[in-house]
């Protein structure tokens, strides 16, 4: 159950920094796909940086050991 509930707000994030991305590229003057096309590859891009980040804690934590 814990595993579901860190999924859903990861999920969540992904979500909102998805919409708040789009939101600064329409901002900046590009259309509608471009905006959400752009947001997509930087939610992923940041996404992925978040997980190495948090697998290199959890690895350094557990190499302590």
């Amino acid at each position: 159950e814990g595993h579901t509930i860190m999924k859903n707000l990861w999920e969540k994030d992904r979500s909102s920094l998805f919409t708040e991305l789009t939101k600064e590229y329409l901002n900046e003057g590009y259309t509608r796909k471009e905006s959400r096309r752009l947001a997509r590859q930087e939610t992923e891009d940041i996404m992925t940086d978040s997980l190495d980040f948090i697998d290199d804690i959890v690895k350094k934590t557990y190499a302590d050991r």
